[in-house]
């Protein structure tokens, strides 16, 4: 700048300071004055105004009704920062005003309110130490509102605290808010014990225009918060020891012991990253898995009612929540486990959806609203979805397959994806499997059968009568031992106390040792010894199998007909009823009843039965020429 601007710059300075010195004597009041400062390039530092004003000496002077200007001072021209106090003490010559009165402070697009309080022209730094309020004319709770709802009209941030640092510079607005920090910013509220904001200064003249926009809604540009975080804000808790907060982006990132509760759901991890509503809690190696609890979810449902009351844990790397219309979305992803009760599984992703609880502002009417809605309860989980090696333990039983939904409150679970079930010795497959309290109901498709492999069962050989060879009779012993398979349409596998129940329906085939049956309906019943002192998977023991209705089984060349047939594997006996008839090359015998003993050669034949049928045998012809 020229050195003639300069003389004649300091020329007006000191001629407006002798002015009011001239005016201005040592405990002689003065009224209504004006008083400017400039800087040592010229440029407006700060106007002081005072309703009275008393001037002690050189150095201070105390002003009554006091309003100050502060200016950017550089060739900006911008304002900064409108200070208004009942009463001030003013150092000149350290240029600084202090005051235990109450101070209002303006700037772009903020309002300051406090009492007792310290401003420096040299630091550009004003301290405002007791009952701080500040509100912007911005919201800042756009990372936790999901894209698309709707926000307050008012869109204003307020923020109390026990004492205020604002600092001025050229790049930005810098606030420091420390001790019992409250923020209130639409419907979410923030605490916490320290709070730094920073938000873009006015913009000044530029070529003579002024650019301040008046009202600018997005100047604040960051906000972080420190110890002992907390943020409540449409029904969820989020706490953290630090929070940033990006309000241009709608994010936000919150570290260090991070958790979200809200109805029905807490959920904790490492770190939190928020933006236009969904929420992602992440683990780390050092701390930890993202972990969340359910409450009220015990055994997945499909453990009954009464096991409902327990919580549910589940286990993943990264737990990410979205709010949709009135659900929460709850995705997880990375090697997840569930432990519910005495349920446990394991898969690759999982989804929770559940009823979202109401902003308070809606609380009431959503309360009506639910006591005529008995279906909806606020925080319920309506179904999860388990995708991707899915890997279910329930007392001792295992099923595996793609893809899971449980349905809580109804109380089943429905497995896809070449599903099996694996209950002690019994494997079970089907196209799809219904998990209900104590019954698991498996089905196929046109193509496809259910299918179950079930413990080894012993040959049931037998002979109706002696034949006509005994040397031709094979040894019973000598057949070979094999699996027992049991397919159909459709099966029900129901847990009792102290046995499960295969139930076969349609288009029923067994296979197994020396024997091939069909029927329309096939009970194989089973029990597990020492099943209450074990909790792992347990070998099966095959106690009697009852074929229903258009019964045929076919075994060594022979072929049995009836609507009956038990067989008892521990007694060795074969049981039919009903029109019973046995073909072989031997002959025929038929009856109500038969009773066929194992390796004894020999069955007890009776009649009865509601048509009164008689016992019969028919031989094969005699030879020609006997």
């Amino acid at each position: 700048m020229p050195m003639r601007f300069l003389r004649i710059v300091s020329f007006f300075l000191l001629l407006a300071l002798g002015l009011v010195s001239a005016q201005m004597t040592p405990n002689a009041p003065v009224k209504d004055f004006r008083f400017p400062r400039f800087g040592e390039t010229g440029y407006t530092q700060w106007v002081l105004q005072g309703v009275k004003g008393i001037y002690e000496n050189e150095e201070q002077m105390n002003v009554e009704g006091m309003a100050l200007r502060v200016y950017s001072g550089d060739e900006r021209m911008a304002i900064e920062l409108t200070l208004s106090s009942p009463e001030a003490t003013l150092r000149l010559e350290e240029n600084r005003a202090f005051s235990d009165s109450s101070i209002d402070i303006s700037g772009a697009n903020f309002e300051i309110s406090g009492t007792g309080w310290e401003w420096s022209g040299e630091t550009k730094e004003i301290v405002v130490k007791n009952d701080t309020v500040v509100e912007f004319t911005q919201g800042i709770a756009g990372a936790f509102v999901t894209t698309g709802s709707v926000e307050s009209t008012s869109s204003t941030t307020m923020i109390r605290s026990q004492r205020l640092v604002l600092r001025t510079t050229e790049d930005e607005y810098y606030f420091e808010f420390t001790g019992d920090v409250d923020v209130t910013s639409d419907q979410m509220n923030l605490k916490s014990q320290q709070l730094i904001a920073l938000a873009d200064p006015p913009k000044g003249r530029k070529n003579g225009v002024n650019t301040v926009a008046p009202g600018q809604l997005d100047s604040i540009r960051q906000i972080t918060a420190r110890e002992e975080v907390v943020i409540v804000q449409e029904g969820k808790t989020v706490k953290a020891d630090q929070a940033e907060f990006l309000p241009r982006e709608r994010m936000a990132n919150l570290d260090g012991a991070t958790s979200v509760s809200m109805e029905g759901a807490y959920i904790t991890g490492e770190t939190i990253r928020t933006r236009a509503g969904e929420i992602v809690i992440a683990g780390t190696p050092e701390v930890g898995r993202a972990q969340m609890i359910l409450t009220e979810t015990g055994g997945l449902g499909i453990q009954g009612a009464s096991a409902l009351d327990c919580e549910t844990i589940v286990l993943a790397d990264i737990i990410s929540m979205r709010e949709v219309m009135a659900e929460n979305h709850f995705l997880f992803n990375g090697s997840v486990e569930v432990m519910s009760g005495a349920v446990q599984m394991r898969s690759n992703d999982m989804q929770i959806v559940a009823n979202k609880s109401a902003p308070n502002g809606q609380k009431k009417a959503d309360d009506e609203r639910l006591a005529n809605d008995s279906q909806l309860k606020v925080g319920e989980v309506k179904y999860i979805v388990a995708d991707g090696g899915v890997h279910i333990v329930k007392s001792g039983q295992i099923a595996t397959g793609e893809k899971v939904t449980f349905y809580p409150a109804e109380e089943k679970a429905i497995l896809t994806g070449n599903p099996k079930v694996t209950n002690g010795d019994a494997v079970v497959t089907g196209r799809k499997m219904e998990l209900k309290p104590k019954l698991a109901i498996i089905s196929g498709d046109g193509s496809e059968s259910v299918v179950v492999r079930l413990p080894e069962m012993q040959d049931l050989g037998y002979e109706a009568y002696t034949p006509a060879s005994a040397t031709s009779s094979k040894s019973e012993s000598d057949a070979k031992v094999e699996e027992t398979v049991v397919k159909s349409r459709l099966l029900r596998m129901i847990e009792e106390p102290q046995q499960t129940l295969f139930r076969f329906t349609n288009n029923v085939v067994v296979t197994a040792t020396n024997l091939d049956a069909t029927c329309d309906r096939l009970d194989v019943i089973t029990m597990i010894p020492n099943k209450s002192a074990a909790k792992v998977a347990a070998p099966l023991e095959l106690q009697r199998i009852e074929a229903h209705q258009n019964v045929v089984f076919k075994q060594s060349g022979r072929i049995a007909t009836a609507q009956k047939v038990f067989i008892l594997p521990k007694e060795g006996e074969v049981i039919l009823e009903g029109q019973a008839v046995i073909n072989d090359e031997s002959g025929k015998v038929s009856g109500h009843r038969m009773i066929l003993h194992q390796g004894e050669r020999r069955a007890v034949v009776e009649g009865g039965g509601p048509d009164g049928e008689r016992a019969r045998i028919t031989l094969p012809g005699l030879p020609a020429g006997n």
